[in-house]
């Protein structure tokens, strides 16, 4: 979905594995696990440009634009300054959230109206320009959002998806019975992020009452203009649907698996997926029937128990694969059976194989972060670095199993036996891998056209905030 724009992200990692603490103004950073996330300069000027109701207009200064956009960092006061950039990113992102919020809560009156019209008999016809406009505007706010993993909303998502149902009123108005725009949910996630956003000063706290939409028409107006003109947005623009389907959204790809992506047995692990399969199936039945009876317009986070198994499984099955793919090579170096470049090549390997991972599940799972981290900047000729980084993940393969109500116990899993051929074969252990990455490329294949990282902002998995990392 989103390879063919610039603004693709980039990711560079910083950790220092063998010191514990990192002094920086006086202050200790324990430990250093850090990633910053490169954008395009593009993507930044643009975000940069937009003018919010913001009283107090956050500005990306050049040099912060260029550090955003620069892959890599020199020292490390240059990595802090990098943090306090993205960190502004974040909050810019989140001002045009608040703006977009009063916007679409104005929006959410005209659309209670218009279905009590159409529910009477009045034809969608000259409301549908406007109901296309309405579907655009909050297409390209969660795009912009996804383009750099900011934080998208639930409430987002609901009120586009309950305008794509009125879009297509004809198809859905034999399920329409109650108005969808006087749902509580929908209602309340607005309102609670407009407080929000007053509170932290994005809007002002007359925002509500004073109309802000009708006072100052030209932040709306010139919002859109801007972000349609980027060059940002073609595919919405020209009517793709970039941001998912309904049926994509509540994972029709996966209701027959019959590729058995999801459970066929992974080389030297020994795991019944048996009970997994099982709940999976249940989830598909149910999901259809939630789908096809249109239960989505009323309740687009009505149930999630189908995307987050799905999630849990996925993760599974990558950290059973890597913790095979680490105990190879933990065996590899501790028999000292290769020579040093040579297992500097299969390090490589295995961090880009992580690193492939990351981007697959949108950079979700900080426990990942740490491990690439660590296992990036870890010493070949100390062999406890990355028995302990195996450790970890094997630990967190379990506990994600044990989650799934699979029937395996601990460690026990694991039923690789290497014998001095394998663990003299660089090629053998790449041989591991790329069968693992072509997997995972598979695996891909079905969310094409949109990508694994829609579906996780969707269900909310995606929250990241680079404050968390800023100690100084």
């Amino acid at each position: 979905m989103f390879t063919n724009i610039s603004a693709i992200l980039l990711c560079c990692f910083a950790v220092t594995s063998n010191i514990n603490t990192v002094e920086s103004a006086g202050n200790q950073i324990v430990p250093v696990r850090f990633f910053t996330q490169t954008s395009s300069e593009l993507y930044i000027r643009t975000l940069n440009n937009l003018k919010t109701f913001n009283k107090h207009p956050i500005s990306i200064k050049p040099a912060e634009q260029e550090v955003l956009s620069t892959r890599n960092w020199g020292t490390f006061k240059d990595y802090q300054f990098k943090l306090k950039s993205r960190d502004k990113l974040e909050k810019k992102a989140k001002d045009i959230k608040c703006t977009f919020c009063l916007i679409a809560k104005s929006n959410i009156s005209y659309m209670k109206n218009l279905v009590e019209k159409l529910k009477s008999g009045e034809p969608l016809g000259v409301n549908e320009e406007t109901v296309r406009k309405f579907k655009t505007e909050a297409a390209i706010i969660l795009h912009l959002l996804l383009l750099s993993d900011l934080a998208t909303s639930k409430w987002i998502w609901s009120y586009y998806l309950k305008i794509v149902a009125i879009s297509q009123y004809d198809d859905n108005k034999r399920f329409i019975h109650e108005n969808p725009f006087e749902d509580v949910q929908l209602q309340s996630g607005v309102s609670d992020f407009i407080e929000n956003c007053i509170a932290e000063e994005y809007l002002p706290k007359t925002a509500i009452e004073s109309d802000l939409i009708s006072k100052k028409p030209k932040i709306h107006k010139n919002m859109f203009h801007d972000l349609r003109g980027s060059g940002l947005f073609f595919g919405i623009l020209g009517g793709r649907a970039y941001l998912g389907t309904i049926e994509f959204l509540y994972l029709k790809p996966f209701w027959d698996d019959r590729n058995q992506i999801l459970f066929r047995q992974i080389a030297e692990v020994n795991v019944d997926w048996s009970n997994a399969k099982k709940r999976h199936k249940l989830e598909v039945a149910i999901t259809r029937e939630f789908v096809e009876n249109r239960t989505w317009m009323y309740k687009p986070y009505g149930r999630l128990d189908h995307q987050h198994l799905l999630v849990k499984i996925i993760d599974a099955r990558f950290y059973c694969c890597c913790s095979v793919v680490l105990h190879v090579y933990e065996k590899q170096l501790s028999t000292r059976a290769l020579g040093g470049q040579t297992l500097k090549d299969i390090k490589q390997l295995i961090y880009k194989f992580i690193q492939d991972a990351m981007d697959l599940t949108a950079f979700k799972d900080d426990f990942l972060v740490v491990i690439i981290s660590e296992f990036r900047f870890a010493k070949i000729s100390d062999v406890n670095d990355i028995r302990d980084i195996l450790t970890r993940v094997r630990a967190k393969a379990n506990e994600i199993l044990i989650e799934l109500g699979v029937s395996t116990k601990e460690i026990d899993w694991l039923s690789l036996k290497l014998n001095e051929n394998q663990l003299t074969s660089a090629d053998w252990i790449t041989r591991v891998i790329t069968n693992f990455k072509d997997y995972f490329n598979e695996l891909k294949g079905f969310f094409l056209p949109f990508e694994c990282r829609v579906l996780l902002h969707f269900v909310d998995d995606v929250k990241l905030s680079i404050a968390q990392y800023i100690y100084f």
